[in-house]
């Protein structure tokens, strides 16, 4: 926290405790009760089941620069027995009737545009979150934050703060609600709130602990919901009829639906001379309702991107596939590898393919059961079907092939000797120098024979040898 921020931060709070000894109630007299604020809390969860969120909602008519906001909250709601506090920057743009989320964990829920990873610890006993905004007119200036919104809770009943619900899964949403989601208040912590919860049936639909009938989700708030792949988010960030015409939104009958996915990418045809005609891409609506794709746009590419934007009144049924052909995209498939992403009308990525590798010829890059395989059955409009070679087969294909090779190369080898063979022949008829054999080989050779002979007649020899010693003696 930047060191301004501190030290004003040390004056609010000194001011909060002051007006605390005389209210019993959270203070609200840091901003101007005549200006409504423009960034407001629509939503808090602060039982750790499923994860703690606080959801956020511009109010006003311009962009907002979150940079500039920041989040403090308390581990009490009477600020004069709060023991700690901790303060979580913002970053980004929140276009006008637009939802920020800032959450610790994954939720299954209906919202959009949020930021992870930040821890919160929200105090399930009692505590008070605070939007602060920070003006700075001139640089080098001490920095004035100004209190936007507020809301404090206790799990048990007190005056001037939200009830806990006793469901580690339900959570607080402002009421009322106009269409845009636009609570009705007039000042920092105005307006009243109910627990709702999500419904078991519809993660995209609430149920009032209160009375137990379904709540209206905020027009906006669209998680996109599983279906037959895993889920994607649709960014709400316009659709105001009151915004300006050059603001880009999703269309309304949108909001809530699922978002379709990529299942199936074909980038290298079968034959020759048909990319750009017949390479495709196909999506899929999981929703029981047409999906509008006016403004959506394709994508493909890794590292040079092309695109592709539907036109308005291109839609999707309900429950279908529809292959989207190069003939009308105008899209070029790499065939050396690629990926291909569904853009939502603000350019963020609601549907990706994996990354394919070398396409080979006729073979579709195809979605099942979560996981991309290469297929021989490309199956443009329809479920997919997964056709490939198997492991095996390949294995004895290759140990066939190298079978075949080593029979050749024995062959080779024979042929090979065979021709030596008839060289030597041919070789014998003709004249060869003759070199004389050396004297000491010859005396060798004689040696051994001569050896090999006394060995062969020793028994003769020693006969001869016992006579004539018999006839000496004789003498």
């Amino acid at each position: 926290m930047r060191r301004t921020q501190i030290i004003f931060h040390s004056t609010i709070t000194a001011i909060l405790l002051a007006t605390l000894l005389t209210v019993n109630a959270p203070l609200i007299a840091r901003a101007d009760p005549t200006n409504a604020p423009s960034l407001v809390i629509s939503q808090v969860k602060v039982t750790s089941s499923n994860g703690q969120f606080v959801t956020l909602y511009n109010a006003g008519q311009t962009a907002l620069d979150m940079s500039k906001y920041e989040l403090e909250y308390f581990n009490s709601y009477d600020l004069t027995k709060a023991t700690s506090s901790k303060l979580v920057s913002l970053s980004g743009m929140l276009p006008p009737h637009g939802y920020f989320m800032v959450n610790d964990g994954a939720l299954l829920l209906c919202y959009q545009l949020t930021v992870d990873s930040v821890s919160l610890d929200f105090s399930s006993t009692a505590g008070m979150i605070e939007v602060l905004a920070f003006n700075q007119s001139n640089p080098g200036n001490s920095v004035t934050p100004t209190l936007q919104d507020y809301i404090g809770w206790s799990k048990t009943a007190a005056s001037g703060v939200q009830t806990l619900p006793s469901s580690t899964n339900a959570f607080l949403q402002r009421q009322p609600v106009d269409t845009q989601n636009n609570p009705a208040i007039s000042a920092p912590g105005a307006g009243t709130w109910q627990t709702v919860q999500p419904d078991t049936g519809n993660a995209c639909n609430l149920v009032s602990s209160s009375s137990g009938g379904t709540v209206s989700i905020p027009t906006g708030l669209s998680q996109l919901l599983p279906g037959t792949e895993p889920p994607a988010t649709i960014a709400e960030l316009g659709g105001d009829d009151q915004a300006t015409s050059n603001v880009i939104g999703l269309p309304l009958s949108d909001i809530g639906l699922m978002a379709p996915e990529i299942t199936e990418v074909l980038p290298n045809p079968d034959g020759t001379g048909n990319d750009a005609s017949d390479e495709f891409i196909e999506l899929y609506n999981p929703n029981t309702v047409s999906f509008d794709l006016g403004g959506f746009g394709l994508q493909v590419g890794t590292t040079t991107l092309h695109s592709f934007t539907f036109p308005n009144g291109t839609s999707l049924p309900a429950r279908s596939f529809t292959a989207f052909y190069s003939a009308d995209t105008h899209l070029s498939l790499s065939n050396t590898g690629g990926q291909a992403k569904l853009l939502d009308p603000f350019g963020t990525a609601v549907a990706t393919s994996d990354v394919y590798s070398t396409a080979k010829d006729g073979q579709s890059w195809d979605l099942a059961n979560g996981k991309w395989y290469w297929t021989t059955s490309p199956t443009p409009g329809a479920a997919n079907v997964i056709h490939q070679p198997i492991a095996s087969s390949k294995t004895s294909a290759k140990s066939g092939s190298s079978k075949t090779k080593t029979a050749k190369g024995i062959a080779q080898k024979a042929k090979t000797l065979k021709t030596k063979s008839l060289d030597s022949t041919n070789a014998s008829s003709d004249t060869v120098p003759i070199t004389p054999i050396h004297p000491w080989t010859l005396a060798l050779v004689a040696g051994l024979a001569l050896l090999y002979g006394v060995y062969e007649y020793r028994t003769d020899l020693a006969n001869r040898i016992h006579r004539l010693r018999r006839h000496l003696r004789a003498r």
